[in-house]
């Protein structure tokens, strides 16, 4: 096995720290971040105390360019290269209508959600071409596939917009060096989700635990699918799903009968 070096935007937690862990698990290297410092920092000792010492961090929000250069920077200086870019980084939005949120929410889930994704896309594909290879995998979420929910349509068009703009810039990348693709999770049980559960009304939180029940798995079980999907992908544009429409239809009919 060809050891890996894999750059995970917003993974001091959640899916992004599960990613990680599977990673280091298989023999690879990574770079984690978040906004935190000190949650950067516990992250990368709990990695390297439970799984490999080569794990690296870095603080900053994706929304600034500057943090996508540290990570270059980082791996670079101590892993020699990337193999892979992740761009996870994500918040969710208060469970509200649109007109009801905040303006500073509005901009800040825009600028993380897809600010962010788009800076980090152009700056890995920037050195992965002068590298000469390299894949990128943006993180979808609700609303990728066009699906309507209330109180979830800000979340929902970033990721609709994750979809979009990922397969464009893909068909730029053709002929070229650097891949371009799409990681989907589908429901995932993180505090990502937990934070999402508990901004609901007594009755939103009874009926949207029915569903959660039924279509959310566990972050290591999700995590190790995709980790396996992405390290054996070869196409110019890939889309590693777990929660196929097979999958989806089965859990369907098992909350149906519930």
């Amino acid at each position: 096995m060809q050891k890996k070096t894999i750059v995970i935007t917003g993974s001091t937690r959640g899916i992004g720290f599960g990613l990680a862990t599977e990673l280091l698990k298989s023999g690879h290297q990574v770079v984690i971040n978040g906004r935190n410092q000190d949650k950067v920092a516990r992250a990368v000792a709990k990695l390297k105390d439970s799984y490999s010492d080569e794990v690296a961090g870095v603080t900053g929000s994706v929304d600034d360019p500057e943090t996508h250069e540290k990570l270059i920077n980082k791996a670079v200086n101590v892993f020699g290269k990337i193999d892979i870019w992740i761009n996870n980084a994500g918040i969710p939005q208060p469970h509200l209508k649109f007109a009801e949120i905040e303006i500073e929410d509005i901009k800040a889930i825009t600028e993380i959600n897809i600010y962010g994704l788009m800076l980090g896309t152009r700056a890995a594909i920037k050195f992965m071409t002068a590298q000469g290879f390299g894949k990128i995998f943006n993180m979808e979420g609700y609303g990728s596939n066009g699906r309507m929910m209330d109180k979830l349509g800000l979340y929902g068009t970033t990721k609709r917009a994750v979809n979009y703009f990922t397969k464009t810039v893909s068909n730029e990348l053709i002929g070229g060096p650097v891949q371009l693709g799409i990681l989907s999770p589908g429901m995932v049980r993180t505090e990502f989700l937990n934070v999402a559960q508990e901004m609901r009304s007594p009755e939103e939180i009874k009926q949207f635990k029915k569903v959660y029940d039924v279509l959310a798995e566990d972050t290591d079980v999700v995590t190790r699918f995709l980790v396996d999907g992405l390290l054996k992908s070869t196409k110019q544009y890939d889309r590693i799903e777990f929660l196929t429409t097979g999958k989806l239809m089965v859990r369907l009919v098992k909350m149906m009968f519930k």
